[in-house]
């Protein structure tokens, strides 16, 4: 849902529908949805990361450690594609 909400609001700021009130609000809305998202992303790597390599790794024997924040990323990706919610 933040999603949608985030993408609406991105897409009534650059459509330019409305008064100036209502764009700046949309225009809010769109910085603060990117801001958090982009956070969001940034402390779920790095934590998933530092968990990657100090549990996983110690618990299973052929788990590698994650190099660097990129492959915890793309793992994230890759579970929100393969389990659907």
């Amino acid at each position: 849902m933040v999603l949608v909400s985030g993408i609406k609001a991105g897409i009534e700021t650059f459509t330019g529908n409305g008064d100036s009130k209502e764009r700046r609000n949309a225009y809010v809305n769109f910085l603060s949805f990117l801001i958090s998202f982009i956070l969001a992303m940034i402390i779920l790597g790095f934590v998933g990361k530092l968990l990657w390599n100090s549990v996983v790794v110690e618990l299973i024997s052929v788990a590698k450690p994650a190099r660097s924040v990129w492959h915890i990323i793309g793992l994230m990706i890759l579970i929100s594609l393969l389990v659907p919610k």
